[in-house]
């Protein structure tokens, strides 16, 4: 005689009652990790089609084809890719493809409000940032920008410490870059 309330019998009625419960819960799990995975292979496809995009615009700037090598670049800044915005943003500045600054500043700010930069990128594009900007004479700016990386274990600081330091001396300043001189040599 089967007992009815074996423990196999009790599985099997759970299973046989809740089975649109499972079927939708598996069908949901599917969909997702099917989802995921498609994200990720987009994510890595767009990550291609960046640095492909990036060679372009090298290869366009080495034939002097600049308005097609700054339409990428500026493109590629767009995406806000964490590697490639920066570095596109650099060759811009390098090549001199746009001439307004402000223009060139509005870049940065894009480039450095990338959550996924690393601490240390976000360090290096401020800098580069003071450096654009020193022509300007915006003290105030420039150290708003750099203060923050002095104050930490930055491998850029001693970087910074000296650009203040020739900074103020090229701007007749020369107790200000004596003082960053001296935080140069303390810090080395």
């Amino acid at each position: 005689k089967m007992n009815i309330y074996s423990p196999e019998n009790n599985f099997l009625n759970f299973i046989k009652s809740n089975s649109k419960i499972f079927i939708y819960s598996l069908a949901i799990i599917l969909v997702t990790l099917s989802v995921f995975f498609w994200y990720l292979n987009n994510q890595e496809n767009n990550k291609i089609i960046i640095s492909d995009n990036y060679i372009k615009a090298q290869s366009f700037l080495k034939n002097e084809n600049k308005d097609d090598a700054k339409r990428i670049l500026l493109d590629i800044i767009e995406k806000n890719n964490s590697l490639y915005s920066s570095l596109a943003l650099f060759l811009i500045i390098e090549n001199n493809l746009v001439e307004n600054k402000g223009e060139v500043l509005s870049y940065f700010d894009k480039v450095m409000d990338n959550r996924n930069l690393q601490k240390e990128d976000l360090n290096l594009i401020k800098f580069k940032k003071a450096i654009y900007i020193s022509d300007l004479k915006n003290e105030q700016e420039i150290l708003n920008l750099l203060n923050p990386i002095i104050k930490s274990n930055s491998v850029w600081k001693s970087h910074v410490l000296k650009f203040l330091g020739d900074f103020y001396l090229s701007n007749n300043q020369t107790q200000k870059a004596s003082q960053y001189y001296l935080l140069l040599s303390e810090d080395n």
